[in-house]
């Protein structure tokens, strides 16, 4: 089957590559796949990885001499996703990567298993995206759904107080579960609990990263405050780690569970 493609490159949540870049790299110095694999109950033969991101997750799902289908639409993480192939190849992993949307990808499309990991469809159309996928996976379905009572808005967000940060603090996976209802409900909700961190180089580049995904106005009074809490609270990493000033957030994973006998 030939990947399929959209019309016009997409951006899931705004994201241009920068940001893409960002939040893989964030992934990667986090325990987020530590903490979160082994509640996915892999490896399964064949994965339909909806939302790929970076792989972290599906990499790790897929068995060795497997199929893996990595829908993901926006370039940056295709690229990631193709830089690993040579590890995969030697696992003789078969990685497919579909530059297309959870919309448009073939009706025919099937696997054993069907994974999401923090897609926006999961807790903003969670109904919708549920039967839009059931004919997509014959054995376990699972999705990772933010759980923290704090922002979902983009990876260190939690790092701010609320006061700054003004998003909504009700956990993602209690919205997810509400749109659902009790026809769609999961069978099991498995929780895991995780670190993000990032350590950016100076103070000045953690200002303008947080002023940048909070869309703020370098030089009003929001914007400065926010510059001000991260200065006052970034953190000096420590000697013979590097240069840099490290910014964290407690995170904390739903995993949603389906199957079929």
């Amino acid at each position: 089957m030939n990947p399929p493609t959209d019309s016009a490159p997409v951006q899931p949540g705004g994201w241009n590559d920068t940001q893409a870049r960002f939040y893989a790299e964030t992934i990667a110095a986090s325990d987020y796949a530590l903490r979160v694999v082994p509640l996915l109950t892999g490896p399964w033969p064949d994965v339909l990885d909806v939302g790929a991101g970076s792989g972290a997750l599906g990499s790790r799902l897929v068995a060795d001499g497997g199929r893996w289908l990595a829908v993901e639409p926006q370039p940056a993480m295709q690229d990631l996703l193709e830089h690993l192939r040579p590890t995969l190849a030697k696992r003789r992993v078969e990685l497919q990567v579909w530059p297309c949307t959870w919309q448009t990808m073939p009706p025919a499309t099937r696997a054993a298993g069907l994974l999401a990991a923090h897609m926006g469809a999961t807790h903003h159309q969670a109904a919708s995206f549920f039967d839009a996928m059931a004919a997509h996976w014959t054995l376990s379905m699972r999705w990772v759904v933010a759980a923290q009572a704090g922002p979902s808005t983009f990876c260190l967000a939690g790092f701010l107080p609320a006061a700054l940060h003004g998003a909504d603090m009700q956990p993602a996976f209690e919205r997810a579960l509400g749109q659902l209802g009790p026809t769609r409900a999961p069978e099991q909700i498995l929780f895991a609990d995780w670190h993000c961190r990032f350590v950016f180089p100076d103070r000045p580049s953690a200002q303008a990263h947080f002023i940048d995904r909070m869309a703020l106005v370098p030089g009003t009074p929001q914007a400065d405050e926010v510059s001000g809490y991260v200065h006052r609270h970034a953190r000096p990493t420590p000697s013979g780690r590097g240069i840099g000033y490290e910014i964290g957030c407690s995170k904390r994973s739903a995993v949603f569970c389906w199957g079929r006998r």
